[in-house]
């Protein structure tokens, strides 16, 4: 039985709950660290919590024992802007790869260059407004590339700048009241040069007269720059190397992507699968939104975990988060990009499929749904089969067969978990035998 109740964090509850969520923040991360793992949690911070709170695409779940102390929470965010640090789907939005897709879309050759040039000239026209902005913002300078040269000597204009972050920011700002998001992001990396290549034509970007041009090309460069040595370190690859098809997330945007932002539990009083039941909870609301829209027919779930964090990764791969790319994110910082692809006609299915894991796992049945010993039993076998793969994927890193620099201390966590659902699957299959001979 669970011993929390489930509640979401929301204006009405925040002078009940909001402290009492940053507090747990900080003794989860004191904890971390505590025990080495340094870099797997980052503190929101009571404000930015708040913000999510109130805001109307993030979520914030929280569990709360007999006290009203908040013993778990989960931070749940979409609508982020597009290519923003926090924007996960723009790893897969670059390259030759996704040039020749975006290529693909269009009928004919003329209508793609048609909108390279029109949203090129767009995109001039969002980088003037989100300068003006940003140069109110900071009068200290002259002009944006004395803002730029100083980014570049003391931040290393890395991927979360504050020049950056604001231009992509105040840019995705004008380009959502002009209604261009979907061209804006097939393309965001267009450059003069790429214009000269489809025209074939030579363009000096020094030589050019239009100061915002001159501008927007050495952001552009720059950002292109760090952008490539993300990936190159990075490699797109983790312990093995991904056997998915990355064009299938092609279509993942900030609108229709979800992240499970963040979730934490008391050291002092756990609960197993409780980080999985908040998560539940968090993407219910999300998906019953997304769709209540009848245009939309996908929605995306994605995660960013440090390399290091596996039960963090057990999580994600619980709600189907298997497709996952390594990268090397601000100056080097390693993460996981896990993402997953829940089609419209599938949805049902999906959730339906995770709540009767959650019965059978961890007990937690608030509708009192009923099972079958049949289902009981497959979900048993399912979650073995997944233990043991885990297992034995540990247990060739600790012999070196994988690329893998992890912690390996789940060692032991996972033997006990094993047994514990073989135990449980016996009692299962007992009772299955009973029912059929008092048939």
């Amino acid at each position: 039985m669970l011993k929390f109740k489930i509640c979401e964090l929301i204006k009405e509850n925040e002078d009940k709950y909001l402290d009492k969520v940053a507090d747990l923040e900080e003794i989860v991360l004191e904890n971390m660290e505590k025990n080495g793992k340094i870099g797997q949690l980052f503190i929101t911070g009571k404000e930015d919590i708040s913000e999510y709170a109130r805001s109307e695409n993030n979520t914030v779940m929280i569990a709360v024992d007999d006290n009203e102390d908040v013993q778990a929470a989960t931070y749940i965010t979409q609508g982020q802007k597009p290519f923003t640090y926090n924007d996960i789907t723009k790893y897969f939005k670059y390259g030759d790869n996704y040039k020749q897709y975006v290529k693909s879309l269009y009928s004919s050759s003329e209508a793609y260059k048609k909108d390279l040039l029109d949203i090129y000239y767009i995109k001039i026209k969002a980088f003037k407004y989100a300068k003006e902005i940003i140069m109110k913002k900071n009068p200290q300078y002259k002009n944006i590339l004395q803002y730029l040269d100083d980014e570049i000597k003391n931040n290393e204009f890395h991927e979360k700048s504050n020049l950056r972050e604001d231009f992509n920011k105040y840019m995705s700002e004008y380009i959502d009241k002009i209604h261009e998001t979907k061209r804006y992001e097939r393309f965001y990396w267009t450059t003069s040069e790429d214009i000269a290549k489809e025209f074939d034509v030579n363009i000096d970007k020094d030589k050019v007269r239009h100061a915002e041009i001159r501008e927007y090309e050495r952001l552009m460069e720059l950002e292109e720059k760090e952008y490539m040595q993300i990936l190159k370190k990075g490699n797109l690859v983790i312990h093995e190397k991904p056997e998915f098809d990355e064009t299938k997330y092609y279509n993942a945007n900030t609108e229709n992507t979800v992240e499970i932002d963040t979730y934490i539990t008391s050291p002092n009083q756990r609960h197993t699968g409780i980080a999985r039941i908040l998560v539940y909870e968090g993407i219910k609301k999300h998906i019953d939104e997304q769709f209540k829209n009848p245009e939309n027919s996908e929605i995306y779930f994605c995660s960013t975990l440090h390399r290091k964090n596996l039960s963090s990764k057990y999580v994600s791969e619980f709600f189907g988060l298997t497709d996952s790319l390594f990268v090397k994110r601000r100056q080097g910082r390693d993460r996981e990009v896990h993402i997953c692809k829940i089609e419209k006609e599938n949805v049902n299915e999906y959730i339906n499929n995770i709540q009767d894991k959650l019965i059978v796992l961890y007990g937690y049945n608030p509708t009192n749904k009923k099972l079958t010993n049949e289902r009981q039993i497959e979900i048993l076998k399912e979650q073995l089969k997944y233990e043991k793969a885990q297992f034995k994927r540990l247990n060739g890193i600790r012999h070196g067969e994988h690329n893998y620099t992890g912690v390996l201390d789940d060692m032991h966590s996972k033997s006990s978990k094993i047994l514990k659902l073989k135990s449980k699957l016996q009692k299962c299959k007992e009772k299955e035998r009973d029912e059929e001979i008092g048939k």
